[in-house]
Parts: C-alpha cells; structure tokens; sequence
C-alpha cells in the first residue's frame, strides 16, 4: 500500500467542494438542515486516530514497556489511515464547498444554523485528515536513521 499523496488530497478537497456547492446551490430549498452532531462526529473520529497514531508510534519502535503490535494490527491502523485521509478530504471539500454557499446567505432563516454546522465540519473533517496522515506515518517502519535517534 502507498502512502497517500498531497496532490490526490488535495484533488479531492476541491473536487468535493465543487460538489457541495453544486448541492447547496441546486438543491438547497430541498435538503434537511444539517445536523448539529456532524462536526463531532469526525472530531470524534479525529481524536481516535490521533491517540492510535501515538499508539501505533510508541509500538512500531519499541518505545515504552509491553509487547509490540503484531503486523497485521500496524496494517490495519494503515488501512484506516488511508481510508480515513480520503474521506477526510472529501468531507473537508463538501462541507467547505457548501459553507461557501451557504454563509452568503443570511435571507435564509436556516442558513445561519447550516454555515455553523459546515464551517465546524469543515474544521473537524481537516483535523480528521491531520490524525489519519499521522496515523499513516506512524505505521511506516522506522529507517535506520530514526533507530539511531534517542
């Protein structure tokens, strides 16, 4: 498996953010309100990756007392990772595309709690890409240069 690639992240954020809003634009007299619990669900989510990377970190290089992680554990936390990184960008991308749209829109009763829950997912999904990349980075195996490092 690669690691991911800023280009392909960052592909991704405007890509989605087109979509929302493409989706805000066309269809916003027709869509719910967003949920209140979006931003913490990804901050959440964030918090839990961010606390596995230090994991993952401290085991890969034999840090601190207990056993290793075994193999296939390292893999899986790099296969969240991964996953993690590309949803992050695209949920960062969608909501910031329809924060854009909706924060101009102070006619619309609704709009103000819509650009509250947005801009907060869009800051929540940005910290779930920052913890799924230092996730991602935590599970490569150290080079000989970092062995050498106190």
């Amino acid at each position: 498996m690669r690691p991911s690639r800023w280009p392909t992240l960052v592909a991704l954020v405007v890509l989605a953010g087109l979509v929302g809003w493409l989706v805000a634009d066309q269809a916003y007299g027709d869509l719910a309100t967003l949920p209140a619990a979006a931003p913490f669900t990804a901050l959440v989510i964030a918090v839990f990756e961010a606390g596995l990377a230090r994991v993952v970190w401290r085991k890969v290089r034999g840090i601190g007392a207990g056993r290793p992680m075994h193999p296939l554990q390292v893999a899986r936390a790099a296969a969240l990772a991964k996953a993690s990184s590309a949803t992050g960008a695209l949920l960062l991308g969608f909501y910031g595309g329809y924060f854009l749209w909706v924060v101009r829109r102070t006619e619309i009763r609704a709009a103000a709690h819509d650009a509250w829950v947005s801009g907060w997912s869009a800051v929540a999904c940005l910290g779930l890409l920052a913890a799924a990349l230092l996730l991602e980075k935590a599970c490569r195996t150290p080079s000989r240069r970092d062995e050498m490092q106190p």
